[in-house]
């Protein structure tokens, strides 16, 4: 679903001054965005739009807020995660320096400003902030730049658990009580507090940091890649593969498309993909959900001619232009054709505003959308210079290990080009070589998740 018109360009957010309201802002964002990342130091119950617009559309929610003697985050909010008891909402406290108030609606937008989770904020305040549309994140490096804050955000964090709630409604009692004795209770508070106090930011150890997420995001890579191959192992094995998958078909080939197989006919659910719901049931055991999966994808009772013409035609061609000796050399016209093969690419041009392609302001066939899309990443550079081509071979038949080079494709200012994601690059990595590596997107890791496997999403 496209976001409305309203939603595409850069706005500045100022409640009731310029009619421009968040609660407005969250209705125009929350279909289109895969997840919801929120580091509020403050929220009250009197405001709960955010939390229940994601419970509503099923959005997976990151909160982050403020802990401290003053009880920032109402302990209402902190009740609603608890009974949620969700794989789908996580809360987490900052204690002492947590002052932001960012809302990332993921694949949508963003809101930076200052107003906090009250209606007061929401409302009746002045606040001013700026929401910025994924196009202008992305095209900007702004995202990156969100991901690495909600990082270092996260690396100050504790997840909420039973007994914060409970400190800090005993505190929210007592400070109805004590008012008038706030800097008592603070110096109380300061003895007896269950979180560490934390004495500022004073550096950022950025390497040290950034080392630690990369070994974490190694760690996953390398374990969901050998859960893909002995999934491959399996579903190209006799007596599973589909009469109608001939033998030479890559086993990665085979078992991206088992899995994009199950997520688009088991898990789909009509609008919904309630891959969190299956997850809740399977992952108590992932082995019988994915032995019945498999003979589902025996059985192959349902039309499986999009299947067929990813494995006879797409993944053939995609392995013929990104060969070694050829990926270099490829013309716009062949870059353009590659990449129009590659289903996260399709699938992220294709929520891309007409105007942003250079489209007329009227509905657009999604092939039309793919090229135009094909022919603007092809002009487009990393920061120090780097050509979509030079990207491609960097990732596919590079030196060192594929983890590290997505790493740093996604990261580092000598590769990374605007639009092209983990998604998008762990796909073409499986098309160019299916026999080491299995093509892995979201739609991978969400069928893998649905089967119970504990991986992750995104990064």
């Amino acid at each position: 679903m496209t976001a409305p018109k309203s939603s595409r360009h850069m706005r500045f957010i100022a409640g009731p001054l310029n009619k421009q309201l968040l609660q407005n802002l969250l209705g125009e964002v929350i279909e289109p965005c895969t997840r919801v990342r929120a580091a509020v130091a403050y929220a009250n119950r009197d405001n709960m739009q955010l939390f229940e617009a994601c419970a509503r559309h099923l959005k997976p929610l990151e909160f982050y807020g403020r802990y401290d003697h003053t009880v920032p985050v109402d302990p209402a909010v902190l009740k609603w995660f608890l009974d949620k008891a969700s794989p789908n909402y996580h809360c987490k406290l900052v204690p002492d320096i947590l002052h932001s108030k960012v809302i990332w609606w993921v694949d949508a937008g963003a809101y930076i400003g200052s107003a906090n989770l009250s209606d007061r904020a929401w409302i009746s305040n002045i606040e001013a902030g700026v929401f910025l549309p994924h196009d202008e994140l992305a095209e900007t490096g702004m995202e990156r730049e969100l991901l690495h804050f909600f990082e270092e955000v996260d690396d100050r964090s504790v997840p909420l658990r039973e007994e914060i709630y409970l400190e800090q409604r005993q505190l929210a009692d007592r400070r109805l009580q004590l008012s008038k004795q706030d800097y008592e209770l603070e110096q109380q508070f300061d003895k007896e507090r269950l979180l560490d106090k934390n004495r500022g930011l004073v550096f950022v150890e950025t390497k040290r940091s950034t080392d630690k997420r990369f070994r974490k995001f190694e760690q996953e890579w390398n374990d969901t890649l050998q859960l893909m191959r002995s999934i491959a192992a399996r579903v190209s094995a006799p007596g599973v593969k589909p009469g109608w998958i001939e033998d030479s078909v890559p086993p990665g080939v085979q078992a991206d498309q088992f899995l994009h197989a199950y997520y688009y006919k088991q898990v789909k659910d009509g609008n919904r993909y309630p891959y969190e719901e299956f997850f809740a049931r399977n992952s108590r055991n992932p082995e019988l959900a994915l032995r019945e999966a498999l003979e589902w994808w025996h059985a192959a009772e349902f039309d499986h001619s999009f299947e067929e013409r990813t494995i006879y035609e797409w993944s053939p061609r995609l392995r013929e232009l990104l060969a070694r000796e050829r990926i270099l050399n490829l013309t716009e016209e062949e870059f353009v054709d590659a990449i129009s093969r590659v289903h996260a690419i399709r699938a992220h041009a294709i929520k891309q505003e007409n105007e942003h392609l250079g489209l007329p302001d009227k509905p657009q066939a999604g092939d039309d959308k793919v090229l135009k899309f094909g022919e603007w990443l092809w002009k487009q550079r990393s920061r120090e210079g780097k050509t979509m081509l030079d990207l491609l071979n960097y990732v596919v038949w590079g030196s060192g290990h594929v983890a590290e080079r997505i790493w740093n494709a996604i990261r580092s200012d000598d590769w990374a080009i605007p639009h092209i994601g983990l998604s998008s690059l762990g796909e073409i990595v499986g098309w160019a070589r299916p026999d080491e590596y299995p093509p892995r997107n979201m739609r991978t890791s969400k069928g893998l998740r649905a089967l119970g496997y504990n991986v992750k999403i995104g990064m």
